[in-house]
Parts: C-alpha cells; sequence; structure tokens
C-alpha cells in the first residue's frame, strides 16, 4: 500500500510539473503571436518581449525548484518505507527497481517539458519585415536564455538524482522490559507503554542501508562525537550551608560552611574513564558545640591551614572500566566507598539530598578517609549484583599493605512491589585499621508510587569500646518528588534516625528538607534538624536547627 502511494504521489508530481512547462509554453506562443502582430515596431518593442520571455523563464526556474524539493521530500519518505516493509533482499531489489524506474521517467518528462521550451523556427519565419540584423540578434538574445534555463534544469536534476546506497553496523540504543517489548525510545516514567512494567536501556548493533549522502554526513558526525569523547570534560560544583540554632541548652549561634569540587573527566578507551575531583571545604559545622555523632552537616570538615588559609585536596582519582557487555566494573586509584557500598537512591548525597551524616551513610560502615583502593562490581543486569573493594587507610601509599579496610555486598534490585524499582543490599566489612573490627549492615529505598519513594537502614558494629563509637544505628524516611503542579522538579523529604553508643547512651536525630530545583544547574534547600539528647555531651535535651544550602554546578 504504502509503495503504491509513493508511486501515485510522483506521477502526481509529474503532472504538476507538467502543467509547469505547458504555462511557459503558452507564454512563448503569447509573445510569438504578438511578435506577428507587431513586426513593423521599433525595437525598444522587441526587447520588451524579450523582457517578458526572460520573466517567463524565471518563473519556470522557481517552480521547478519547488517541484524537485517536494520530489525529494516524498523521495525519502518513500525509501524509508520500503525499508520497513520489504523483508526479503528479492522484494527490495525489485522493487527499489520499481522506484528508479518511476524516477527516470520522472527524469524524462522533466526534460521533454524543457524541450518543449525551444522555439519553433517557424513561428520567426513571420518576422520576416523586419531587419535581418534585428532578427538575428534578437534570436541569438533568445538563444542564450534558453540555453541558460536548460543548463539550470539540468542541474536541478542531478541534484534529484537517486543515491547509491550502503550498508553499515552501527550501535542503537533500546528499551526493553522483562516481557521483551523493545522500544526506540524510553518512556517518560520509564514504563513500558504495553504491559507497563520498568524499562531498561540497552545496546545493540545492528545493520541500516541509507544513501550515501546520508552516511557522509553520519560519518562526520560519528567523527565529532568521538572528538568529543576523547575530550577532557571540565565540571564544577558549588555548596554553601547556612545553620542557625534556635533552640538549644548551648549557645544559640550560626555557623556557615562551603564546599567547591572541580571536577575531570575523560575516556582514554572504550568503556574506560579516567576521573579526577579536587576539592576545598571550609566551615565545621554544629557538631563540635552540640557534642552530635550524627553528624549535623556531612558536607563540613574545614581544609584550611592553622594560619586559615584554604587548602585545596584531591579527593579523588581513579580509573573505571567496563567488561563482559558493561557487566564487571573495575575501580583503582584513589576512591571514595560510600559511591560503591552502602549506596541509597535518595539518602546517599549531603550536596542534594539529606545533610545529617547519619541518613548519608549507615555510621557503623566506618570507611576510611578517602585512599588507594580497588573496587570491583558485578552486575547482572537480571537483579543480582555483587560488589567487592578493597581500600589503605594509609593515604601517604607508603604502606598501602597494612590496616585494610575489606568491604563485600549483595544486592538485588527488584519489581516485585507492584512492578515498581526496588534495590535491596547487604554489606559486611572488617576494618583493619581497628583491630580487624567488623560489622554489617543493610540499606534499601523502594519507589511506593511514581512519585513516593521510601528508604531504610540499619548496622551493627562490635561492641568493643576501643575499637568502636557506635554499636548500631538504624534510619528510615521518605521522598516525594514534585508535590506541586507548577513545581515538577522539586522534592521534599523527612527523615528519623537513632545511633545506639558503645557505652549505652542513645541519639536520636530528625530532618526536613524541601528543594527548590530552579534548573538543573541551581536549587536552594531549606530544612529543619532536629536532634534529641546528643551522645557527645552529658545531656539529654533537644536542639532545633534551621538551615539553608546552596548548590550550584556546571
Amino acid at each position: 500500500m504504502k509503495i503504491g502511494f509513493s508511486l501515485l504521489c510522483l506521477w502526481g508530481f509529474l503532472f504538476t510539473s507538467n502543467m509547469t512547462f505547458a504555462e511557459v509554453s503558452s507564454d512563448f506562443q503569447n509573445i510569438s503571436t504578438k511578435d506577428q502582430q507587431n513586426s513593423r515596431e521599433p525595437d525598444s518593442h522587441l526587447d520588451q518581449r524579450i523582457n517578458r520571455l526572460e520573466e517567463s523563464m524565471k518563473t519556470l526556474e522557481d517552480k521547478m525548484e519547488e517541484t524537485v524539493q517536494i520530489f525529494e521530500s516524498r523521495f525519502e519518505e518513500m525509501m524509508k518505507a520500503l525499508e520497513t516493509k520489504l523483508g526479503h533482499n528479492q522484494e527490495q531489489s525489485a522493487q527499489k527497481q520499481e522506484v528508479r524506474v518511476a524516477a527516470e521517467n520522472v527524469q524524462d518528462q522533466m526534460s521533454s517539458g524543457v524541450k518543449t521550451l525551444a522555439i519553433n523556427p517557424e513561428e520567426t519565419e513571420d518576422i520576416s519585415s523586419l531587419d535581418e540584423r534585428e532578427v538575428g540578434a534578437a534570436e541569438g538574445r533568445v538563444d542564450k536564455k534558453i540555453q541558460s534555463l536548460e543548463e539550470s534544469i539540468k542541474d536541478l536534476q542531478n541534484r534529484n538524482t537517486i543515491m547509491d546506497m550502503t550498508e553499515e553496523v552501527r550501535r542503537v540504543q533500546e528499551y526493553v522490559c522483562k516481557n521483551g517489548h523493545v522500544f526506540s525510545t524510553g518512556a517518560e516514567d520509564k514504563k513500558c507503554p504495553t504491559c507497563g512494567l520498568k524499562q531498561k536501556a540497552r545496546d545493540q548493533f545492528k545493520l541500516f542501508k541509507f544513501a550515501r549522502r546520508e552516511s557522509v554526513s553520519e560519518r562526520i558526525e560519528a567523527a565529532i562525537d568521538e572528538a568529543f569523547e576523547k575530550r577532557v570534560l571540565i565540571g564544577a560544583s558549588g555548596t554553601g550551608i547556612l545553620q542557625q540554632i534556635l533552640s538549644s541548652e548551648k549557645e544559640e549561634k550560626g555557623f556557615a560552611s562551603g564546599s567547591f569540587d572541580l571536577l575531570f573527566i575523560t575516556k582514554p578507551l572504550l568503556y574506560t574513564t579516567f576521573f579526577i575531583d579536587l576539592e576545598a571545604i571550609g566551615g565545621n559545622g554544629p557538631d563540635e558545640l552540640l557534642g552530635s555523632f550524627s553528624g549535623l552537616n556531612d558536607d563540613s570538615g574545614s581544609l584550611q591551614d592553622d594560619d586559615g588559609v584554604d587548602r585545596v585536596s584531591v579527593r579523588e582519582v581513579w580509573l573505571q572500566s567496563y567488561l563482559f557487555d558493561q557487566k564487571l566494573r573495575l575501580v583503582g586509584g584513589k576512591i571514595d566507598l560510600t559511591n560503591y557500598f552502602d549506596h541509597n537512591a535518595i539518602a546517599n548525597d549531603e550536596t542534594t539530598q539529606f545533610i545529617t551524616g547519619a541518613f548519608v551513610n549507615n555510621p557503623t560502615l566506618e570507611v576510611p578517609d578517602n585512599g588507594p583502593g580497588l573496587v570491583v562490581f558485578f552486575d547482572t543486569m537480571k537483579g543480582p549484583n555483587f560488589g567487592f573493594g578493597l581500600q589503605s587507610a594509609d593515604n601517604s601509599g607508603t604502606n598501602i599493605t597494612d590496616d585494610i579496610y575489606a568491604i563485600a555486598q549483595i544486592g538485588y534490585r527488584s519489581y516485585g512491589f507492584f512492578g515498581r524499582e526496588g534495590n535491596w543490599r547487604i554489606w559486611g566489612r572488617i576494618n583493619g585499621e581497628k583491630d580487624d573490627n567488623k560489622g554489617f549492615g543493610v540499606s534499601m529505598d523502594q519507589n511506593l508510587t511514581t512519585r513516593l519513594t521510601a528508604f531504610a537502614r540499619y548496622g551493627a558494629n562490635e561492641e568493643e569500646e576501643e575499637n568502636a563509637a557506635i554499636a548500631s544505628a538504624w534510619s528510615l524516611g521518605l521522598r516525594y518528588r514534585s508535590p506541586f503542579f507548577s513545581r515538577v522538579n522539586d522534592e521534599i523529604a523527612l527523615a528519623f534516625g537513632r545511633l545506639d553508643i558503645v557505652d549505652g547512651g542513645e541519639e536520636s536525630v530528625a530532618e526536613l528538607y524541601y528543594k527548590f530545583q530552579f534548573n538543573k544547574h541551581t536549587s536552594i534547600t531549606p530544612n529543619i534538624q532536629t536532634l534529641i539528647d546528643p551522645a557527645g555531651v552529658d545531656s539529654e535535651g533537644t536542639s532545633v536547627l534551621a538551615g539553608i544550602r546552596t548548590q550550584i554546578e556546571f
């Protein structure tokens, strides 16, 4: 049906082109008739008639350009229809031949239409009463114009020539659900339009056939993409936090802190990334004053020298590679283990989510400061995933084999809760820096609705005062996205947690924040924090803090 309709469109264009040629031919006849009636007019009148002929030629050229453009557009649509419809090479050859024949017929008709523009010599013989030199000059001017017009039409016909077909294998991204429904584009809600299950992106290699001109443009675009991937991308992130103690047994004072990260990313090889993070931090937050173990500002921790001069540190430097269809990930260098273990979708980043440290990572995880390490992570892409990490507590690199921190994690990505994504993780670790103190924990995040997500954590340590300060810790919370119709990128979140101290004390903390996301680069987040029975001081009081965080990244 599509092929027949396309051929019908081609003959329609041919009919339109013939009408155009007929109109121009009529102009020639009218001019010839007027020449016979006014054979003895002055030479200036002959010039006027020739000018009218030139205008007619210009009209033909404009209409020819429009017709060719329409033909090119319809021809491309017809070729796409052929690529989709034809399933066998023999059928492709036969039907593409029909298209070529139709196109050649169109060109022949276009050429024959041009030929009708030629002036019949018999129509010019009646101008015999004029001087032979005047007639010869007029015919020469007309012939030159017709020759120029024919050359223009040939150029248009060359532009309309069917291009050679070529084949290339390309990598394309598809979106597939568990039931095997495949789509070329992902749904906005990341759910299969057919069955409603979660969609996952995957890469496939497919054979494409297209015109040579398109092949050249695609190769240019691919070369640009390749050059772009080899570039060093630079990003920056700045966070500023103001906190004010509203109610406490301690001094009610304000605190300011800020951090700045400069990021460098490049891809030296396929599926390989080299990453550098340079960081500067100023301000220590309210924990020391209030005696909190929860970490009321996890983005604080001044890097200033004793004389108050800011210092820049190399926070992370690592090389990451993917193997076995991107299922196996290897990371080596100066790393942050919290990027890979005890991860959580809604409570894992102090610059964009909760700022309380007890909600960023489990306090019993007790990872050392960033240092030399190695991470191996394997994701089956079917639910289960496994990770193992090693890190040295010696950041200087002089004795990296002593005091090793080791951690292992098993995770599972599930869609069992009404088809909504959930991630469940269990980890165990051993801390060589603290006499091989052992601990374990669990972490989960589960989508309850399209906009509502819940999280929970629990962790426990070996209860030895000399090797651990926190015996166990748990936390849970909710995040709600797009709370208002006019603020689709905003989110509001609430969390509560408790720490059991090794010496018998307990500390509770809660946080509520609302994030105004103005664009993909800027957000402002006011929050309220409540600290109950801080474990670091002999007090059973409650402290309330108000704060605001500004985050800019690009």
